[in-house]
C-alpha cells in the first residue's frame, strides 16, 4: 500500500470522507499504530529492523575505552563486534556484555586502571559494559583503527510525514530507515478504523472483519517469524466493514 492507498481504505472502512476524517488525524493515527506494532513485529523475527553503525577505534587508556552513543542506539543495542588487529582490519570479534555492570568489575579488579583492565580481559574474548551515554570497552590493548567497532541496535520504521504519495510503505525510506511489512498494511489499516470507531462520543460496532483482528494478527506476525514478508495475509471475512449489514 502507498499512503494514499492506506488512507482511501481507512476511510472506506470507516465510512467517511476528506472532511469527516481529514489526512492530518489519520496521520496520527498512523503513527501511533505503527510504534505499536513495531515491536511485536521485532519480538517475532529479530532480524528485522536492525540497523548497523560503525565507530572508529580508539588507542586504549583507562579513559578512552568509553564510546558514547545516542540514546536510540543505546536503548536498542543487540551486538557489538571489535578489529583489535590492524593487521586483519575485517575480522571482527563478538564483544559480549559484562555481567554486573561497573560495580562487578570493580570488585572483581580491585580497581579500574588500564594495566589491570588489559591483565584481565583480552582481545580475543572482550566484553563491554552499557554506561549512562555509551559503552566501555573491556578488552586488551586496543590499536587506533576507523571503523573498528561495528554495533548492530534495532531501529523501528519513523513516523511518517503524510498519507500521501506512490510510494509502498514497505520500502525503505532511506537507507538508513525502514518501512512497514507488506503483509501487515491491511491490518495497520483495519486496527486504525477500530481505534476511530471506538473513540467516537457514541462508539459504532465493529464490522466482522474488524472483529477477526487479534486472530488475523496473529497469523501474519507467526509468517513473519518465519521470514514470510510478502503478500497481506488477509482474513477469510469479507472485507466489507459490515455496518451495512
Amino acid at each position: 500500500m502507498t499512503g494514499t492507498e492506506w488512507l482511501t481504505k481507512l476511510r472506506y472502512y470507516t465510512k467517511t470522507t476528506t472532511a469527516t476524517f481529514t489526512a492530518a488525524d489519520a496521520l496520527v493515527l498512523a503513527n501511533d499504530i505503527k510504534n505499536e506494532l513495531a515491536p511485536l513485529i521485532a519480538l517475532k523475527n529479530e532480524d528485522l529492523f536492525v540497523m548497523t553503525s560503525t565507530l572508529d577505534l580508539v588507542a586504549s587508556s583507562v579513559t578512552a575505552r568509553e564510546y558514547p552513543l545516542p540514546d536510540d542506539k543505546l536503548n536498542e543495542l543487540i551486538t557489538v563486534e571489535g578489529a583489535f588487529d590492524t593487521a586483519q582490519a575485517t575480522v571482527f570479534v563478538p564483544i559480549l556484555p559484562f555481567p554486573g555492570g561497573m560495580q562487578q568489575l570493580l570488585r572483581e579488579i580491585n580497581g579500574i586502571t588500564e594495566a589491570k583492565i588489559t591483565n584481565y580481559f583480552s582481545n580475543q574474548k572482550p566484553k563491554y559494559i552499557k554506561i549512562r551515554n555509551g559503552i566501555y570497552i573491556l578488552s586488551g590493548t586496543i590499536s587506533a583503527l576507523t571503523a573498528g567497532l561495528k554495533i548492530r541496535y534495532r531501529l523501528n520504521p519513523a513516523d511518517l510525514a503524510n498519507l500521501t504519495g506512490t510510494t509502498g510503505l514497505h520500502i525503505d525510506p532511506t537507507t538508513s530507515s525502514f518501512g512497514m511489512p507488506l503483509s501487515l498494511h491491511e491490518l495497520w489499516v483495519r486496527r486504525a478504523s477500530i481505534i476511530w470507531k471506538s473513540m467516537r462520543p457514541k462508539p459504532i460496532p465493529l464490522s466482522p472483519l474488524e472483529l477477526t483482528y487479534n486472530q488475523d494478527l496473529s497469523l501474519v506476525l507467526d509468517a513473519i517469524a518465519k521470514n514470510d514478508l510478502g503478500e497481506e495475509i488477509i482474513s477469510s471475512i469479507s472485507q466489507d466493514d459490515g455496518q451495512d449489514l
